[in-house]
């Protein structure tokens, strides 16, 4: 008898249980752990893909104090003397006399800068040639025999005008190559280790590169610690002095446009102010017209189903990123009140020695969040106090790095004539409250790059 031993097919029903995120969950989370720049990229990517979520315009946002004033006191927005912008865009007619100091510039930049120093000094037409070659990092772009050529001069005037310009400020200005720039900043070498320095730099450039010290202290019969000295005198030069200027000349934004705050704690005189930065949901909306049309068609059963499905997909896609938005923003002002109120020492007056250890899990207790959360909220992100300092959330939680910070207060303040050995250093933070071992102190002073106590003495 045979037997059919064919494949069959057999329906079963089988429960189970799965978790599915809700879409707003993820999306808040998203935006939780984007920085205020991230963030604000975000923002205009969903304003490109999403019609129905709209910026409101200038003429929807509520006056200014100035468009307030001018309506019923314009008397109050009469310059005061301390107000200069304002006298130089008044016309001549005003009755406000101009003097010249009003057109003063704030920064000089690094050309107005040479070009003041070399004025008078050589001629109007060859100060503006030679000037006007230096690029930004402020090595010269040009020979001497360019510059006798445009300047209609002897190579013997293109070259005095040279040198000249190699003595300006900041030192090291008007090189042609980084050899010789770095030989301009110790023109006035004063200690053995500089001049030694100099003399490396210019007849054995290689040797320095290749930091070989031993040949150099057999040709030059000096101690090894002395080459080694020289070794860091060249390290610590400026190979691009205009970068170097144009960082101090700066405005303060431009500074720390790298680092821009996420939070802003300040104080007025009614007490502590907490700004969240970046986007707000004050100055967006979901579109009118798709929000009614979205209440219509919620009535209208025999509605498009095309039409319902766009207009509900992109309203619900709207609240959910301006829910997700305000969420964010209630956490970082909570955080910050948070802070002020536990750190109010240190965000005061910005001295390390204030800190009081804290943790994520901590201070997600005290808020009543999970611990995933306030990291999120608080990872990559920076925080501006009350003295203007912006610093990073992770000083609240880190205690190495309020550490390094208190070492580093500590060498700024330090008599530069008699250096603080490490030891010293960690009975200071003894006597402040902290316990640190001698080697501590000596690993977060190498993790800062600061220099020990003999070099610091001979720098």
């Amino acid at each position: 008898m045979a037997v059919n031993k064919g494949l069959g097919h057999r329906q079963f029903l089988r429960q189970t249980n799965t978790i599915r995120i809700d879409p707003r969950v993820i999306l808040a989370s998203q935006l939780l752990e984007m920085n205020q720049v991230e963030l604000g990229q975000a923002l205009e990517t969903e304003l490109s893909e999403n019609p129905a979520l709209e910026r409101i315009d200038a003429q929807d946002a509520a006056p200014t104090i100035e468009e307030i004033l001018s309506a019923i006191a314009p008397c109050e927005l009469t310059p005061g003397g301390g107000c200069n912008e304002l006298h130089r865009s008044l016309p001549r007619d005003s009755g406000v006399e101009t003097d010249w100091v009003d057109f003063t510039p704030s920064n000089d930049s690094l050309w107005d800068r040479l070009s003041a120093q070399l004025l008078g000094a050589i001629d109007h037409k060859l100060c503006e040639y030679l000037v006007g070659s230096i690029n930004e990092r402020g090595y010269l772009t040009c020979n001497r025999e360019e510059i006798a050529l445009a300047c209609s001069v002897s190579l013997e005037e293109a070259e005095e005008a040279i040198a000249l310009l190699k003595t300006c400020e900041p030192a090291g200005i008007g090189a042609h190559d980084l050899r010789e720039c770095l030989e301009l900043q110790l023109r006035d070498a004063a200690t053995p280790a500089e001049r030694l320095a100099r003399k490396i730099l210019r007849d054995d450039f290689e040797a320095l590169v290749k930091k070989d010290a031993r040949p150099l202290r057999r040709k030059y019969k000096v101690p090894i610690d002395l080459v080694e000295e020289a070794f860091f005198v060249v390290s610590s030069l400026n190979p691009f002095p205009g970068e170097d200027f144009r960082a101090e000349t700066s405005s303060v934004q431009e500074r720390s446009c790298a680092a821009q705050a996420d939070l802003v704690i300040k104080r007025d005189e009614q007490g502590w102010v907490v700004e969240v930065q970046g986007p707000s949901v004050l100055n967006l909306r979901v579109d009118r017209g798709y929000e009614a049309r979205n209440r219509e068609l919620l009535r209208d059963r025999s509605a498009n189903r095309d039409e319902k499905r766009h207009i509900t997909e992109y309203v619900d896609r709207a609240n959910r990123f301006l829910d997700a938005v305000s969420q964010r923003r209630r956490l970082l002002a909570n955080i910050g009140r948070y802070l002020v109120g536990r750190q109010s020492g240190f965000v005061a007056t910005g001295d390390y020695q204030f800190l009081i250890p804290l943790t994520r899990s901590q201070m997600a207790a005290d808020l009543g969040a999970h611990e995933s959360t306030v990291s999120r909220a608080t990872s990559g992100k920076f925080i501006q106090i009350a003295t203007g300092e912006v610093v990073s959330f992770d000083i609240f939680f880190k205690p190495a790095l309020r550490i390094q910070k208190m070492i580093e207060d500590i060498l700024t303040t330090e008599n530069p004539d008699n250096p603080l050995s490490d030891e010293s250093i960690s009975r200071i933070l003894e006597s402040q409250g902290i316990k640190v071992a001698r080697r501590t102190v000596n690993k977060y002073r190498d993790k800062n790059k600061l220099l020990s106590s003999r070099r610091r003495r001979s720098a």
